[in-house]
């Protein structure tokens, strides 16, 4: 782990705006997917928290709005623990904020990335060792969610869910050109070039989005160069002007050149991009331009009414190189008590009840993958399935590129993704765009934000 100067709290990294507000969505979505009850230890006549514990209110702030099902658990863990009162607070600000605020709020709703390690290095978050122990979390969530909780030796974050990233497409048009979810990329290519003959777009993509647009960087990279390299180039280890680097921006512009892409990508949004697949709403179309494909997160894809869901399926990025380890994005969410916590031993009992907590009845649409062991895989639907093996057997996981650089790195990729999409005659300087990021890189190496 990376150690920051604890001189730079002031400079703790937040999300750029773009990401902050998709985090926004998709986490809202989330708390709504679900009903909650029970915790996985018989409690009916046990109360969750010692008596001991003086009563208190305990502020927690989340993305959910205060309806639906994040409050029926905060009202089961308050019916269970009389005396704590949980003070629901939504995100007003950006959440790196939170944790410099003075007192901190006792529990915040997180996700695994940059801003998650940053916090831990500077010491700003609780030790939940304590917390994982008594809950016997280590067992429920397994080595591979233990490590991405654990900084320097200690654990900082409850997970509650993860989701996988993947190709979505349509079926019915897959079905009439009799074609099949490819699995390597001279497959995928033989699938773009069969669609462009036949008269459609291969793929959609939400340009004026860089947190999905830089999904296409990450996997090509990790495709290309393999999950190690592409990690030492989110830790800031690696230069920008390499050639591994380069050849991965040749790679997807040599995409864009052969006319896979939607028509105008810089001026797509995440949820045109995905309305873009739809072929059901002839009647009244969701876009005028229309594709087949597109990589993506499955909650832009749950954001749809159920009959245009249908519509889509998913496969796994392909693989250039079978011998080459794989590498998969994945957000991870769940929960942190920040240091400056006032009420740490009544927030530990809460985070503790939440990572607890089973779910009674799923949407097998929702779009993540509880981690607890204990949930009835049963209860996921095909999509979900497929998505949690994505991601399990993948040999490295990490989140979406764009939740895993700092602050600077994000302004600087969205820099170059706006200039890879700009609409002009003048051909794409591949130089100029690894320019705009080694620079960024160097301005977050001086401002403290990683060490390389």
């Amino acid at each position: 782990m990376r150690r920051i100067s604890p001189n730079r709290v002031g400079l703790l990294p937040g999300l750029h705006s773009s990401a902050f507000l998709y985090c926004s969505f998709f986490l809202l979505l989330l708390a709504l997917s679900v009903l909650l009850a029970g915790c996985g230890r018989n409690r009916e006549d046990e109360s969750l928290i010692p008596l001991d514990l003086t009563p208190v209110a305990i502020t927690y702030v989340t993305f959910n709005d205060g309806t639906g099902t994040e409050q029926t658990a905060i009202d089961l863990f308050q019916e269970q623990t009389p005396g704590i009162e949980v003070e629901r607070q939504t995100f007003q600000r950006n959440p790196a904020n939170y944790l410099l605020d003075t007192p901190s709020p006792d529990v915040m709703f997180l996700w695994d990335g940059h801003l998650l390690q940053s916090a831990a290095t500077q010491g700003l978050l609780s030790d939940l060792s304590d917390v994982w122990s008594e809950n016997r979390f280590e067992e429920a969530y397994g080595e591979q969610f233990r490590e991405m909780s654990r900084f320097e030796g200690n654990l900082y974050f409850v997970p509650g869910g993860f989701s996988w990233t993947g190709i979505y497409y349509n079926k019915d048009i897959f079905n009439r050109y009799g074609l099949t979810p490819p699995q390597t990329w001279e497959a995928f290519l033989q699938i773009c070039d069969t669609l462009l003959v036949n008269g459609e777009t291969p793929l959609s993509l939400a340009g004026s989005n860089p947190f999905i647009s830089t999904l296409w960087f990450e996997y090509l990279n990790m495709r290309l160069n393999g999950p190690e390299f592409h990690h030492s180039l989110i830790a800031g280890r690696e230069d920008y002007t390499d050639e591994r680097v380069r050849q991965v921006w040749e790679l997807w512009i040599s995409l864009l050149n052969r006319g896979y892409f939607i028509e105008s990508p810089g001026n797509i949004s995440e949820l045109s991009s995905m309305t873009a697949l739809i072929r059901g709403d002839a009647d009244s179309p969701l876009n005028r331009h229309k594709a087949v494909m597109a990589l993506a997160t499955p909650f832009t894809a749950t954001d749809l009414p159920s009959t245009f869901r249908d519509e889509l399926d998913f496969f796994q990025f392909p693989l250039m190189d079978v011998n080459r380890q794989v590498g998969e994005a994945s957000i991870t969410f769940g929960y942190v008590i920040p240091a400056g916590a006032p009420n740490r031993p009544q927030a530990g009992a809460f985070v503790g009840f939440m990572g607890n907590l089973q779910l009674l009845q799923f949407d097998s649409d929702a779009g993540y993958v509880p981690v607890h062991a204990d949930f009835d895989r049963s209860l996921l639907g095909a999509a979900s399935q497929r998505g949690e093996q994505v991601v399990r057997s993948a040999d490295h996981v990490s989140p979406p590129f764009f939740l895993a650089i700092p602050n600077t790195m994000q302004v600087g990729f969205t820099q170059a993704i706006r200039r890879l999409f700009l609409n002009t005659n003048k051909p794409i300087d591949i130089a100029e765009i690894q320019g705009i990021l080694e620079n960024a890189r160097q301005e977050a190496i001086q401002n403290g934000e990683y060490t390389p």
